[in-house]
């Protein structure tokens, strides 16, 4: 390959990537994080419940009258229950709750207690596990969806361009590290170089889904207009994700038991059930979707509909071949959160995760480096930018640091509580952001922020020992362990992150007092 083509590409390179790379991080960190959602969610709620065993759970027909009957519900408009599982043993349910005005309702998402049906907190309460969703997604902004897909674009040129760069060393350079005797440049580059090339297939597989997930919605506005003629509902009936509905009749009805519904379901269709679609509920004309997992094929969700007034799963309601679209969508996303497979699967790609966050770090320095001598720019704009993505970057960690710590001290009965967690959550980024344009050196800037964010965790981890060890353990003895292992994590991270900053720290030190006596 030319010369000049590898200096186009470590030129496209290094530029795109410093360009990108503040939304990366965010993406490829609260992504890394969303890979346990479901942890995350069960480690929020459950400090603040009392455990009771799931033998002594209601049936769920009791517990969806009972939450009818403690809210104004319009039974016309459909009901979301997720049911309890491994990781959280509570219901989710979303009730469409009429508001002062007649025609108007709001989905009021609740957590409840199987044993006794009783509402245990809003689950708008504990944000933390969406929040974190919603910055993997969209970077919670408006728009944001269409902003994560142009930079995962060009996230796939990075890596492209990388390769070229890379491609005569990929195999003889695989595992290629100089030590603490090479200068800092040398092993920063071989850093960037080893991750890049392991991480290969995880970030090429990123990208190409990130890319489908959201770029994809333009070509989707396209077929829309001009094949469909503007109608949405043909567009997701071909596409296999058809609104199933059916008119409010007003006549009552009684509806049938829904334990035994969903484990004749299960039987049948040798699948798990996780959550229900109930659609004018107590009519005539009422509607039971049951969705689930297929227990054996690879990744095959399972979604149909029962006709209360037919007693059966209406083959007019179910086609009887599957949407191939619906289902290579759904692969893809099972890929993209590593959901096709166990536990295991998800702590490689969090430790993958992670480490292209590193990556990311680590190739922003080494370039911003490389124009510390160039005359031709100015010292302003190197200091500033140098700063600004640095800061972009790690300050993003003490901020998640303290996001944890106050999603687990706040009191569930506070107003605004997920308001408060996402206020310090941005108001600690901004704070990092700005103190890094006042700390000259770079290692320093980042084990300041290590040393804070494990400090923070370190905080976690003694409230979590003085105020809640005993329901930790409960839910442990009870065979939930998300709540111990996410505990146990954090504690983790804390050690991982004070070790990390007083290495640096001290590495600084000694890179402040080497240029000293060189001066």
């Amino acid at each position: 390959m030319k010369a000049s083509t590898i200096r186009s590409a470590l030129e496209g390179h290094g530029w795109i990537g410093l360009f990108i790379s503040i939304p990366l991080f965010i993406v490829f960190w609260a992504g890394s994080l969303t890979l346990f959602y479901p942890e995350l969610k069960a480690w929020s709620v459950l400090p603040h419940t009392e455990f009771r065993s799931a033998k002594d759970a209601l049936p769920l027909s009791e517990i969806v009258d009972s939450a009818l009957s403690e809210h104004d519900v319009d039974m016309q408009e459909r009901m979301f229950v997720v049911l309890p599982t491994d990781t959280l043993p509570l219901y989710e349910l979303y009730l469409p709750v009429k508001q002062n005005e007649a025609d108007h309702t709001e989905l009021t998402s609740l957590y409840v207690d199987p044993a006794n049906g009783k509402t245990v907190a809003p689950i708008a309460s504990f944000h933390l596990a969406d929040f974190l969703y919603g910055l993997h997604i969209d970077l919670n902004l408006p728009m944001g969806g269409h902003i994560v897909g142009i930079i995962t674009l060009f996230f796939t040129v990075v890596i492209f361009t990388g390769l070229i760069v890379q491609f005569k060393k990929l195999i003889t350079h695989f595992f290629y590290y100089r030590g603490s005797k090479a200068t800092q440049r040398y092993q920063l580059t071989d850093m960037h170089n080893v991750i890049g090339v392991m991480s290969l297939p995880y970030t090429f597989m990123y990208a190409l889904t990130g890319l489908m997930f959201n770029l994809g919605l333009i070509s989707q506005i396209v077929t829309l207009l001009f094949v469909y003629d503007g109608n949405r509902t043909a567009l997701l009936n071909d596409s296999g994700f058809p609104k199933i509905t059916e008119s409010y009749a007003g006549i009552e009805r009684e509806m049938p038991d829904l334990d035994a519904l969903v484990a004749s379901w299960e039987e049948e269709q040798h699948a798990k059930a996780h959550s229900l679609r109930l659609t004018n509920y107590g009519d005539e004309n009422a509607l039971i979707r049951i969705i689930g997992q297929h227990e054996t094929n690879f990744s095959q969700r399972i979604d149909i509909t029962y006709r209360v007034r037919e007693n059966a799963f209406s083959t007019e309601l179910n086609p009887s071949e599957r949407n191939a679209f619906a289902d290579g969508t759904r692969f893809l996303y099972a890929l993209h959160f590593g959901h096709f497979a166990g536990l295991d699967i998800r702590v490689v790609f969090f430790i993958l995760g992670l480490a292209v966050c590193g990556l990311i770090v680590v190739g922003n320095m080494l370039w911003l480096n490389k124009f510390q001598n160039n005359r031709s720019i100015s010292k302003r704009f190197k200091r500033n930018t140098s700063a600004l993505t640095l800061g972009g970057c790690a300050g993003i960690i003490p901020a998640t640091a303290l996001a944890f710590l106050l999603e687990r001290t706040l009191a569930a009965g506070l107003d605004n509580r997920a308001l408060m967690v996402e206020a310090a959550f941005f108001l600690v980024y901004g704070l990092s952001v700005v103190a890094t344009f006042f700390i000259k050196n770079g290692v320093r800037t980042i084990s300041v922020m290590a040393l804070v964010s494990g400090g923070v965790l370190a905080l976690l981890t003694f409230v979590d020992v003085i105020s809640h060890s005993r329901g930790i353990m409960q839910y442990f003895n009870g065979n939930y362990k998300s709540l111990f292992s996410v505990s146990l994590t954090c504690f983790s991270f804390s050690c991982l992150l004070l070790w990390l900053g007083m290495s640096l720290l001290k590495k600084s030190e000694v890179t402040r007092h080497t240029n000293t006596g060189h001066q």
